[in-house]
């Protein structure tokens, strides 16, 4: 007859492929952050994006940059947002992005402002400021490509690794107690008629 130790291992599995699966989650989404290059403005950057399609201009609106924490809830109302090809000069449009996503990841909260498309990779100056070169809060953005669908694949990833943490144990539990039950069941030596 299987012992109860066997319950006992199967908890342990279940217990250590459920904290690998958390684990697993927050690194990934941690680096996820590390994908989202930080600009302060008013101000301007040029960034290097390195794949054709949709770029979404995150508000950062809790924030760290170069060691200062910016907090910048309040409104943003005329801040002024473009896009440049430093290949062509031409400016590339901006646009509401098609759907709003905010994220919260390792001191860094934002929600998404602007989108606009590239077909070509290269050298993209992006500023901001406020009409008339008025004052208006120092604000945070990030620019980032494809990260509702990666963040999407990496919590999926997540939901399935502990399904699979779960999948073993189930299974040793299950067999170990038909095992125990059969085992129980079954007459020892002398007592059969």
């Amino acid at each position: 007859m299987p012992g109860r130790q066997w319950y006992v291992f199967a908890a342990v599995i279940f217990v250590a492929g459920i904290a690998f699966s958390v684990q697993h989650v927050f690194r990934s989404v941690g680096e996820l952050g590390d994908e989202l290059p930080q600009m302060v403005v008013p101000g301007a950057a040029e960034l290097d994006l390195q794949e054709p399609g949709t770029y979404t201009i995150f508000h950062e609106h809790e924030s760290i940059v170069d060691g200062r924490y910016y907090s910048t809830r309040e409104n943003l109302s005329g801040l002024e947002i473009g896009v440049l090809s430093k290949a062509t000069g031409e400016a590339v449009p901006v646009r509401a992005p098609s759907a709003q996503m905010n994220y919260s990841l390792g001191g860094r909260s934002g929600v998404s402002m602007l989108s606009f498309d590239i077909g070509q990779p290269g050298i993209y100056r992006i500023s901001a400021g406020y009409p008339g070169g008025r004052d208006g809060p120092r604000v945070v953005l990030a620019v980032g490509h494809g990260f509702g669908s990666r963040l999407f694949t990496t919590i999926l990833g997540g939901i399935g690794l502990a399904m699979l943490s779960l999948a073993l144990p189930v299974a040793i539990v299950a067999v170990t107690f038909y095992r125990r039950r059969r085992a129980s069941e079954t007459p020892g030596p002398g007592l059969a008629s």
